[in-house]
């Protein structure tokens, strides 16, 4: 190989050598031209140069390729797939059709190092990209690739374009793709961490997610859905092998949730560190066992509108529409006591008791307060998915106090003021299309009459629901009750 890039070069030289000589004659030379005979004789040489690996051998290309790729990047290929060498836009093995473990790679471009390809055994990988790959990820393989992020990553750049993650259960079934538009990997040597960037997709929402891991001490992830005015940021710190602790920090809209947490025997304990919601304080504590999922929490909300919790845009209504609670391997118990000081607040005090067990999602026994009116209380409830619809139904019992009050606030005309004690009902609410419905009314165990039921639809679009419009709409159905 020595030899012919010696002839060639030697053939260059006779060439010009006999264009100086007619220089002494009737042909001459320019300087210029002397300028691009050289570098149309580099260009060539060099793009000789580049296609010496053609003359690889193609078994050993494809054992050194797979090896490099094992040991340097933890990319174990099978050896099922087409490979090709390619010069542009730099020196590069494209392997196509690949496969490994967790993966189908479509196109999977090895760079190489052009330091010398006089001598293959010298050949070096510089970075690598995927595109158009399908990773494949069970619960288990997220563990054993979290472990693994506790090793140092390859010092050269694995990047990954245009591919899918598919989360799936224990029963092979997928519950989640996450698109991946552009991602990378590498260990950085100068700030000494692990570091994994990634620009995705998860149920048509954008994200961006940055992990760094100092090895074997300090890990913090960063996740940002601008679209949701979401940024997630979580600091986690190992002591040792038995204890580990952290901080994280959820920012959603108007509100900021920051817990620290410990973890020993696979049991989260946590608390607020000086939440807000909404410009109002939030404590809370609880415990989690993480094998199985296993959470009991209580959340203090201290001059706080009961009414945020299930404003359209609330965090709640946010996670009861992702339909991630609906999961038969969790449990959780949670109560929310909420505290209003504020004058013109319709509820003063509500405990908000959320329950989960076997898919299964209930309110019962949650109580929300009017001091100076009364309290509604529910019972037999279920929230459920049908038909692309996320449905609430429950039993709710409402029990005045103080009817003089009541009137006082609906400002009801003295003539039709009734004594009403106790009002029961069974709602039917779409979380989806914000609609309500209204079933088995009855006042002080009187049923009502049909044209009370058409004025109660008047609420049906809780979308229009006001105080001005909720006043005009209760009038209305007091004037309509005979007691």
């Amino acid at each position: 190989m020595k030899q012919i890039v010696k002839n060639f070069n030697n053939l260059i030289k006779k060439t010009i050598f006999k264009l100086k000589n007619k220089t002494n004659n009737k042909f001459h030379v320019s300087t210029f031209n002397k300028y691009i005979i050289t570098i149309i004789s580099v260009l060539f040489a060099y793009i000789f140069y580049l296609l010496i690996p053609l003359l690889y051998d193609k078994n050993w290309v494809i054992d050194k390729v797979v090896n490099k790729l094992s040991k340097e990047f933890n990319i174990n290929l099978s050896k099922s797939f087409d490979i090709s060498y390619r010069i542009l836009p730099k020196p590069h093995y494209l392997i196509s059709n690949s496969k490994t473990s967790l993966a189908e790679i479509k196109v999977l471009n090895v760079f190489i190092s052009q330091n010398n390809f006089f001598n293959k055994e010298s050949t070096r990988i510089n970075k690598v990209s995927i595109k158009e790959a399908n990773f494949f990820l069970l619960s288990n393989d997220l563990k054993t690739l979290y472990k693994k992020s506790e090793n140092k990553f390859s010092k050269k750049k694995i990047k990954i374009n245009n591919s899918n993650i598919f989360l799936k259960d224990n029963l092979n079934e997928v519950i989640s793709i996450i698109k991946i538009s552009e991602a990378f990997l590498f260990f950085d040597n100068k700030n000494l961490f692990n570091l994994f960037d990634l620009n995705g997709e998860v149920f048509n929402i954008p994200f961006k997610l940055n992990y760094q891991n100092t090895i074997n001490s300090q890990k913090k992830i960063k996740i940002n859905v601008p679209d949701l005015k979401l940024k997630i940021i979580n600091e986690f710190f190992k002591k040792d092998e038995d204890f580990k602790s952290g901080m994280n920090n959820i920012s959603i809209l108007n509100s900021s949730i920051n817990t620290k947490y410990s973890i020993k025997d696979q049991i989260v304990i946590f608390q607020s560190d000086g939440s807000r919601s909404f410009n109002s304080k939030v404590d809370y504590n609880g415990k989690l066992s993480i094998n199985p999922f296993d959470l009991n929490l209580e959340i203090n909300l201290e001059d706080y509108r009961t009414s945020n919790l299930f404003a359209p845009n609330s965090i709640i209504n946010e996670f009861i529409k992702s339909g991630l609670l609906f999961n038969q391997n969790i449990s959780v118990n949670t109560l929310v006591n909420i505290k209003s000081k504020k004058r013109d607040a319709i509820i003063n005090e509500a405990k908000l008791e959320l329950r989960i067990l076997n898919g299964k999602i209930s309110f019962d026994k949650s109580l929300f307060i009017n001091n100076n009116i009364g309290l509604l209380e529910v019972s037999n409830s279920d929230l459920f998915l049908e038909k692309d619809r996320l449905i609430l139904t429950a039993n709710l019992s409402i029990d005045i106090k103080n009817t003089h009050k009541l009137y006082s606030f609906l400002n009801t005309n003295k003539r039709l003021r009734k004594n009403i004690k106790k009002i029961k009902l069974n709602i039917i609410y779409d979380f989806l299309s914000n609609e309500i419905a209204f079933k088995n009314i009855k006042i002080d165990d009187n049923k009502v009459s049909d044209q009370f039921y058409n004025i109660a639809e008047g609420f049906s679009d809780n979308n229009s629901n006001n105080l001005t419009k909720s006043r005009r709409l209760l009038n209305e159905l007091i004037g309509l009750y005979e007691g």
